[in-house]
């Protein structure tokens, strides 16, 4: 059974619930605990319920891969630092209990925690700064008056109606990887990883100036996950692949220059094709002939 049917599966209709408000960034959180009434807890839980069942498929996730509003992406929790929002949403202690409403202003996430028979499911939205913008059809409306967030017709706090992610036995299921990966402080955990990528010998070697290259993924969310998923995949450091792309690359039409060393010659026209290579995304069909770029590549 997958823990996307696990997930569907759950009873939440008589599962308890508690809402969460967290400020902060990954790891360093600060989560408090909302009381709700019964009107605004069964519409999280239909909210919840409604979104599950557009689910039908679910996929590995990766640095690349991309999901769409029928699917979602899976990984195990323990590769996350999401144990933080697991361990904080256990403690329902009074200390932890919203008393005013500074403490759900400016809020970074909300995280919704179920529990039925011992067992816990949770799922978190992010709360961007168009959240208060957005359509009555796509958020909900709650105000908090006597010390609970209730649902409102006027002007309030406004929840979502569909969550970033769930996490089940150990799992998450990611429906909106950006939020995801903002939530968990991924941009952060990029730009270190490319900061330590540019220090290794063997990848510094394959380039004759890496400013260049520096330059060009910058802060870029997007260039700064490829630049991870191209240390993960480490084909730099595969003497047959690097041999391969420097025979093969105009073939390929790559535009990528080397210098009479071998090394790669980064420029700003050419940086996106040098990724694009260091990513193994360029990739011939062996029925049309033709050449194709690709978001991501799964091996078969």
């Amino acid at each position: 059974m997958t823990e996307l049917a696990n997930l569907k599966a759950f009873n939440v209709e008589e599962a308890d619930l508690t809402l969460w408000t967290f400020k902060g960034t990954i790891p360093a959180v600060n989560g408090h605990w909302i009381e709700t009434t019964d009107d605004l807890d069964q519409e999280l839980k239909r909210v919840f319920l409604s979104q599950l069942q557009g689910f039908s498929e679910e996929q590995d996730y990766s640095l690349l891969a991309q999901n769409n509003e029928e699917s979602v992406l899976t990984l195990p929790s323990d590769e996350t630092d999401v144990h933080v929002i697991a361990e904080a949403i256990g403690q329902v202690t009074n200390g932890r209990k919203t008393r005013s409403v500074k403490t759900l202003r400016n809020a970074k996430f909300y995280v919704v925690r179920f529990v039925r028979d011992g067992q816990v499911v949770f799922a978190a939205r992010r709360t961007d700064p168009s959240w208060r913008t957005k359509a009555a059809t796509s958020v909900l409306t709650a105000i908090y008056k006597d010390r609970e967030l209730d649902l409102a017709e006027d002007d309030g706090f406004k929840i979502h109606r569909t969550f970033d992610f769930f996490c089940i036995n150990g799992e998450l299921l990611v429906s909106d990887k950006r939020n995801f990966e903002t939530i968990l402080n991924y941009r952060a955990a990029h730009e270190n990883d490319f900061a330590e990528m540019q220090a290794e010998a063997e990848f510094a070697e394959v380039f004759s100036d890496l400013a260049p290259l520096s330059e060009f993924v910058g802060t870029n969310r997007l260039q700064l996950r490829r630049m991870s998923a191209i240390r993960s995949k480490s084909f730099y450091k595969d003497a047959a692949f690097m041999s391969n792309l420097r025979l093969r690359f105009a073939e390929y039409e790559l535009n990528i220059v080397f210098d009479a060393d071998g090394k790669i010659v980064p420029t700003p026209e050419t940086c996106r094709d040098i990724l694009t290579a260091l990513l193994d995304h360029r990739l011939r069909s062996g029925f049309s002939g033709n050449t194709y770029d690709v978001p991501d590549a799964v091996q078969v």
